[in-house]
This record gives C-alpha cells, sequence and structure tokens, in this order.
C-alpha cells in the first residue's frame, strides 16, 4: 500500500497489517507480540483488536490471551472459491468419486490450525456417512485431509505443529508416535494419498489426497468416507488410486484459475 493510502486510512491500514500478521505465523499471538512485530501503539491496537473481533475476523482466547484468525475469513473464501468457479469444478469431482466408489466424497480445507469441510456429495447407499459442511477437525494426525497437509509440511514446520496441536488419543486407533507418524507421512507423500482407519472417529474409514494450486501449494483435499465394514484395508488401495487420480484431474482445473 502507497504512502499516500496509508495516510488517508491509517487504522484500516493497521487493521489490515493485524490480520496479515496473524494470516502469516503458524501459532497463535499475544498482545505484546502483535504489538512488538506492528509497532502499533496499545491503546489503538485494543481498538482494532476488538473491532475485528466483534466483527469475527479475529478470535480471542481468554485462556492462553492469544488471538487468532476468525472463520469470518472461511466465509469470505467460499464466496471467493464460488466466484472463481473452484467450487462448481469441485463439485464435479465430488460426483465422480462417488459414482466411482459407491462412498460419500469430501472437500477440506486446512483453515489456520483446523481443518474445515467446505463440501461433500453423499453416498446413494442407505448406510452412509454424513457431516455437516462447516465442521472442524483440529486433529491433524487423526484424519487422512490432516495427514496430507503434515505430510507436505517441512520437518521444521511439521515439528511445530505438532508440539502446538499435539498428538491427542482421539479413539483406540489413533496413532500418537510421532516416529510412527513420520514414517506414514513419507508414505503418504509416495502413494499420492492418505488413510485414517477409525483414528478421527470410531467406523469411518477415510482416504483424501491433496488439490494442488498452479504454484504447487496445497489448496485443498479431496477424498472419500465410509462405514469401516465397507470402506476397509482391501479396499484402500484400489480406492486410493481413484481417489488420488481424480485429485490429480482437479488440481490441473486449479491450475487454470
Amino acid at each position: 500500500m502507497d504512502s499516500k493510502a496509508k495516510s488517508k486510512a491509517p487504522a484500516l491500514t493497521r487493521g489490515l497489517g493485524i490480520l496479515e500478521l496473524l494470516a502469516e505465523v503458524d501459532n497463535e499471538l499475544n498482545f505484546k507480540s502483535i504489538r512488538d512485530k506492528l509497532a502499533i501503539p496499545g491503546p489503538s491496537l485494543w481498538r482494532l483488536l476488538e473491532v475485528l473481533r466483534q466483527n469475527d475476523y479475529v478470535v480471542y482466547d481468554p485462556e492462553s490471551r492469544t488471538y487468532r484468525l476468525g472463520f469470518k475469513f472461511l466465509y469470505l473464501g467460499n464466496v471467493v472459491l464460488n466466484r472463481m468457479g473452484f467450487r462448481s469444478q469441485a463439485r464435479g469431482y465430488l460426483k465422480k468419486l462417488v459414482d466411482l466408489t459407491g462412498e460419500t466424497a469430501e472437500l477440506s480445507a486446512r483453515v489456520k490450525d483446523e481443518l474445515i469441510l467446505l463440501d461433500q456429495a453423499e453416498s446413494p447407499d442407505a448406510v452412509r456417512l454424513f457431516s455437516r459442511i462447516g465442521s472442524s477437525y483440529p486433529y491433524f494426525h487423526a484424519t487422512a485431509p490432516g495427514k496430507v497437509y503434515l505430510a507436505h509440511m517441512g520437518e521444521e514446520k511439521l515439528q511445530r505443529v505438532m508440539n502446538r496441536i499435539g498428538l491427542a488419543s482421539i479413539t483406540e486407533f489413533t496413532h500418537t508416535d510421532l516416529g510412527l507418524l513420520k514414517k506414514e507421512l513419507k508414505k503418504i507423500r509416495v502413494q499420492g494419498y492418505a488413510v485414517d482407519d477409525q483414528e478421527m472417529r470410531l467406523g469411518v474409514f477415510r482416504i483424501a489426497s491433496p488439490v494442488f494450486d498452479r504454484n504447487g501449494r496445497i489448496t485443498a483435499c479431496i477424498g472419500v468416507a465410509g462405514p469401516s465394514f465397507r470402506l476397509d484395508k482391501d479396499k484402500e488401495k484400489s480406492i486410493g488410486v481413484i481417489v488420488r487420480d481424480v485429485a490429480k484431474e482437479l488440481s490441473g482445473e486449479a491450475h487454470q484459475i
């Protein structure tokens, strides 16, 4: 932003600076950290953060006394995706996955430290998985889309994320050993898809693959989910290849956006 714009709207410039800072860092920030990094006077910073919080652009955690981006950005991001055509393009691939696998297909994305379900196409089977659009999953190590994101992080960033989020035992099947998780992440990078077998939710089996943008960054994950009595280890490889190939096709379209 040029100097004229800054002089005409200093509060707006500072507010945008706060949002950009929170978007850039991997962890939540306390008041002092934001003040020191942006050199905004304390009273002004308090007012700006309060306005952002009241409008759901920023979330304040009273226990840790830290700030992070709010889910208002998920709504805005969805609007952008819809207008750019990505959502409608992805919808077609979700339906394709349902046709090829018979299971519910899901589109999810990382929003800071949580995975958000952006869209889904339901299985025609009477017994099928259904999740609410907008549902969030904070534990990356316990679900297939989360593992996809972890698998494509650098070692240093992976360690920071694991230190912050931890390896909580969600079910009796959740993997909580970091060494074993790293071996699994290496396998994910090679085969192109990730699996969670009842690690987040008992009775649910998921397979997911990354969707890359034109810069090679993961923009979303696409995959399938179903009851573990039907979607299981015996079908993992065949359906994993289908999910991986469909994700590659969607990535090809994402490159053109």
